[in-house]
């Protein structure tokens, strides 16, 4: 038992602690693939634990046997009696039975938020296929709209929707690299892994780790669409182009250009961080993650030994 009682603190702490360091590790988006990486695996670190600790309690209920010697001893040095480290049959089943009703409904809720933004997504794409005009482009849709917009949802198949207004305001290279923009987000498949994340976030409300860290993800997925826009279009057709489309806020299924973090998107890429900035937050972010994995695995090695 003394491997769920860590695994549980482990999760604990690092719902807890870490979306304030890795907040400031990744907010300015120097690297923001690698910023995705260490929310991901903060999260899924959580969530591992969380199942592994399950585990860790069915397993010697079915095997039926004593505690190991080992557990507790490690018990007995963080202060626990002998009489209380062995828990008994009827305690793990209690806890057993809790931890897979929390787990149902947590997976259901997810599952459930899961399909019902995708449905809202893939339908809020047939509706602008109707309504919009078909450009040369494939996937793109020009719908009438007194403010300037733009951004994509995914469906069968995904679209890219473009407002009147932000037609009349985006000259050609800023088109070009807010479609660009859009593209990547489709390509790199970030709508699903927001749907995912938001789900979990709805479902675990009182967990900072997966209500910030979807927030966090969103705002680097976007510098990661602007990183591969610049690098076809370059800096200040996008920035511009950002700017122009700043003021709608972009639909709730759908991903946009000037969605969020305007400001600090549009500073990096006018003013990139230097070559030895990228650098440190590249190796420091790598540590992170090697940490967040290490951390269990170290933790029940110096446990057992």
């Amino acid at each position: 038992m003394t491997g769920a009682v860590y695994l549980l603190l482990y999760g604990a702490l690092v719902a807890w602690l870490a979306p304030p360091a890795l907040t400031r590790l990744t907010r300015r988006g120097a690297a923001p693939r690698l910023g995705v990486a260490a929310w991901l695996t903060a999260m899924a670190g959580v969530v591992v634990a969380w199942v592994a600790a399950m585990v860790v309690v069915v397993v010697p209920l079915v095997g039926g046997g004593p505690t190991p010697s080992a557990v507790v001893l490690c018990l007995e040095l963080l202060g626990v009696a002998e009489r209380r480290a062995t828990l008994a049959t009827p305690g793990a089943a209690a806890l057993l039975l809790v931890g897979l009703a929390i787990s149902t409904a947590v997976a259901f809720g997810v599952g459930r938020t899961v399909r019902g933004l995708r449905t809202s997504s893939a339908e809020h794409a047939d509706a602008a296929r109707m309504v919009g005009t078909p450009t040369a482009a494939e996937g793109v849709v020009v719908v009438s709209g007194d403010r300037p917009a733009a951004y994509c949802v995914v469906g069968r198949p995904h679209a890219i929707v473009l407002t009147t207004a932000a037609v009349a305001a985006l000259d050609g290279p800023q088109l070009d690299a807010v479609l660009a923009h859009e593209n990547a987000h489709l390509a790199g498949r970030h709508h699903q892994l927001l749907m995912v994340l938001r789900a979990l976030a709805a479902s675990l409300a009182q967990l900072p780790l997966f209500t910030r860290g979807a927030a966090a993800v969103a705002d680097l997925l976007e510098m990661c669409a602007d990183d591969r826009a610049v690098r076809r279009h370059g800096a200040r057709p996008l920035v511009a182009g950002m700017l122009a489309l700043a003021s709608p806020p972009p639909p709730a299924n759908g991903l946009a250009v000037a969605a969020t973090a305007t400001a600090v998107r549009a500073h990096r890429l006018l003013e990139p961080a230097r070559r030895s900035t990228r650098w440190c937050h590249r190796v420091a972010t790598s540590a992170v993650i090697a940490a967040t994995i290490a951390a269990p695995v170290v933790v029940n090695v110096l446990c057992h030994h």
